[in-house]
């Protein structure tokens, strides 16, 4: 969990935001913009060194969800 909150960290306006949001909190209605979410998705891309499909990036929802996807590092792009 601690690589995706790094990755999050790294690409929010106000990194302090992430440390009043659980796992499992939706990113957005903890005050994550969409801005920051497509940044967190290219951080996520740049991670995997691939594209991440439609569902993937409708996935990102929440720290456990970034987790989860950067966990899949071999996984295929779909």
């Amino acid at each position: 969990m601690n690589d995706a909150r790094t990755l999050i960290k790294k690409y929010l306006d106000h990194p302090v935001l992430l440390d009043h949001i659980d796992d499992e909190d939706d990113l957005v209605a903890a005050g994550v913009d969409s801005g920051e979410i497509i940044r967190i998705a290219l951080g996520c891309e740049e991670h995997l060194r691939r594209a991440l499909s439609d569902t993937e990036l409708a996935e990102l929802t929440s720290v456990r969800a970034v987790s989860r996807l950067l966990s899949e590092k071999d996984t295929p792009c779909g």
